[in-house]
């Protein structure tokens, strides 16, 4: 998929969130440069994990990562895993209006998912890292890796991780792999 397809189709997704966050509030963003600063946010790492062909995106929220990450990498399957109503319901919706085949939204909290083990586990946010580790492993494969979105405290939660850290401004990407 060339640049223009993506730029259409992350045009789309802000004008939606945009009109979604008026009545459902989805995030604090309120203005297309906020969300375009969070789907950059969520493509940084992207080069490093472009060759995972399944994926597991913990609490999407309102899609970052997860959805911007299945816009950009059309050959990985990603399972978006979201509890809540409305934003599983946003997510459902920006799959079908953006006609994402490589995406299954699943409405319920992770441990409860019937998903098969993939290569790579993402979130941004949700919980410490001891405690997404200890959940994600079952779902992660063999030699897989686990890329969690934190902030500027990543590194107090690493103690006795081995781990692969990628910072830019306040955001560190942090690289877990499984043995």
């Amino acid at each position: 998929m060339e640049n223009g397809k993506f730029q259409e189709k992350f045009e789309k997704f802000a004008n939606e969130l945009l009109k979604w966050n008026k009545t459902h509030k989805l995030t604090n963003y309120n203005t297309k440069d906020e969300i375009y600063a969070q789907i950059e946010d969520s493509l940084y790492p992207v080069d490093r994990i472009k060759d995972k062909k399944t994926a597991i995106d913990i609490g999407t929220g309102a899609g970052f990562p997860g959805l911007i990450l299945a816009i950009a990498m059309p050959e990985t399957k990603w399972y978006l895993v979201e509890p809540l109503k409305k934003r599983y319901s946003f997510l459902n919706y920006m799959k079908i209006l953006l006609n994402l085949k490589n995406v299954t939204v699943v409405p319920k909290r992770l441990e409860n998912a019937d998903i098969h083990p993939v290569e790579l586990i993402t979130s941004r946010a949700v919980m410490p890292t001891p405690e997404i580790i200890k959940i994600a492993n079952p779902f992660l494969k063999k030699n897989g890796t686990i890329l969690l979105y934190k902030g500027s405290n990543a590194l107090d939660e690493l103690k006795g991780i081995n781990a692969d850290i990628l910072s830019r401004d306040k955001r560190n990407y942090i690289f877990i792999h499984k043995e």
